[in-house]
């Protein structure tokens, strides 16, 4: 699935198409993806409105008109690719949108999602805060200054493995379990470790190691294994620069101790077991 980088990458590519353009006209081809899409309420905010930002909240892209926001999310194999024509050039394309610079030319962008697990939402301006996809998200780990002492905070108590604590959307946005693994080793961390017993200063290594991972995988245009790929068709390259994650057998870049894989919460955790405490 597409992490917080993937998804970053790809709202900065979108922003240079779509900000001070119009949307011209959204074609969907079909009526749900995950959910049902919101067809009528989308064009009614969106359509023939010039786009005023492209902004990322957590793995969610918004596209905001002077009405409302239209909302994407690429589930598990979304993609959203440029073309130069609205027919379909790939099998699972679900909705086209035409969009037109001030005195430029029309282009097209796809909502390509073979598996159907993303989603296409619309909400009124004022509705949006609320909306049941963000109102209990926690803070953005990249522009969250304190992130160390939100999560000392609320980690006290938490039996929980320390993995699992900050993939949780409530404790803090965008970590999903390629940047987990990544973000635990650069700060030496076992990912078994309770939440509740990590220090406060361990906390605040963990969260600039939090915030360094996303930033490189970000300037790297995110991670690829299978899906993923930027509106040009490239796919991201951050996946070079792995330390643990998708390594098992390997030797470990600092010590070459052999990496571990283990499962948590039903997802694969990758840790050096000398250089982690």
């Amino acid at each position: 699935m597409p992490e917080l980088p993937e998804v970053e990458s790809l709202t900065r590519a979108i922003r240079v198409v779509l900000e001070g353009s119009r949307l011209e006209a959204a074609s969907f081809l079909r009526p749900d993806l995950r959910t049902p899409i919101p067809i009528e309420t989308f064009r009614s905010l969106l359509e023939g409105e010039v786009i005023e930002s492209v902004t990322r909240r957590s793995k969610y892209m918004l596209i905001k008109s002077r009405k409302g926001y239209g909302v994407f999310h690429l589930g598990m194999t979304g993609k959203i690719l440029e073309f130069d024509a609205a027919e379909p050039r790939l099998p699972h394309t679900h909705a086209v949108f035409t969009v037109r610079k001030p005195r430029g030319k029309a282009t097209y962008l796809h909502f390509v999602d073979p598996r159907r697990f993303g989603r296409i939402e619309a909400m009124p301006l004022d509705q949006l805060r609320e909306h049941e996809l963000f109102v209990d998200l926690g803070p953005e780990p990249l522009d969250c200054d304190g992130l160390g002492d939100h999560l000392y905070n609320l980690s006290r108590g938490r039996k929980a493995p320390i993995k699992n604590f900050i993939m949780d959307a409530h404790t803090v946005v965008g970590v999903g379990n390629i940047y987990a693994s990544e973000a635990l080793f650069r700060a030496g961390i076992n990912p078994r470790r309770k939440a509740g017993l990590v220090s406060h200063e361990k906390y605040k290594i963990l969260s600039n190691s939090i915030k360094d991972t996303l930033s490189d995988a970000i300037a790297a245009g995110g991670t690829t294994f299978r899906d993923f790929k930027t509106p040009d068709g490239n796919p991201g390259y951050f996946v070079v620069a792995l330390n643990v994650y998708d390594r098992v057998g390997e030797a470990c870049k600092k010590c070459a101790s052999t990496i571990r894989q283990i499962k948590q919460g039903g997802r694969s955790t990758f840790f050096c077991p000398v250089c982690q405490k």
